[in-house]
């Protein structure tokens, strides 16, 4: 199950936020080596604020163990393509009210090598689920060599931005996927991913009588 926090309910998953951050450091940081800001023990950077939206995989319910996460941030904003990788762009990447960036999709370290692939997948069901939910089109991101043609060839009709670049002993590829319910649809059924995955929680309202 995966769950969508944004400024509404983000004070329900405190704790499930605080480990995400770690785990971002324990795989971008410890294990890839990214030179990026951390603190304390966790990866957090100036995209991070109280606007962000994020997506958290729990295992059989809210209670369970954080498996993975990512990050959505509206492109009128400042994000990545638009301030780090403008360079792996032709032209100038989809930007406006209908497009969302795609970032720091992570699975936790504690996670079998098996099941990261279904991970993967289930994560981007809730993309394409949250897209349609906030009217969004279209999603951009930045695939490394081993993601690349995964998600050229999900379901989805993607399409990259500009050319492959290296990136240390890495390479990496601007993305941009159309955001439909075909895409959603297709996405499932190649994957066995068995109805919406997504999940928002928010705080209970009391009605006055």
């Amino acid at each position: 199950m995966v769950y969508l926090i944004n400024a509404e309910n983000r004070w329900m998953f405190a704790a499930d936020l605080v480990e995400m951050h770690r785990q971002r450091k324990a795989v971008f940081v410890d294990g890839a080596g990214w030179n990026v800001p951390v603190v304390d023990d966790m990866e957090v950077d100036r995209y991070d604020d109280g606007d962000t939206i994020y997506l958290i995989s729990k295992a059989d319910t809210a209670h369970g163990p954080l498996l993975a996460s990512a990050r959505l941030l509206p492109t009128e904003r400042p994000h990545l393509m638009s301030d780090l990788f403008l360079h792996a762009c032709h032209q100038p990447a989809p930007r406006g009210p209908s497009v969302w960036e795609v970032s720091r999709f992570c699975v936790s370290p504690l996670v079998c090598r098996s099941r990261r692939l279904a991970l993967l997948w289930e994560m981007t069901c809730a993309v394409i689920e949250t897209s349609l939910l906030f009217g969004v089109d279209c999603v951009t991101f930045v695939a490394n060599r081993a993601l690349l043609p995964l998600v050229l060839d999900c379901g989805w009709q993607a399409h990259t931005l500009g050319p492959t670049l290296p990136d240390g002993t890495d390479e990496l590829t601007a993305v941009a996927a159309g955001i439909t319910p075909q895409a959603l649809q297709a996405v499932r059924m190649r994957y066995g991913v068995r109805g919406p995955v997504t999940r928002f929680p928010t705080p209970a309202v009391p009605i006055a009588a």
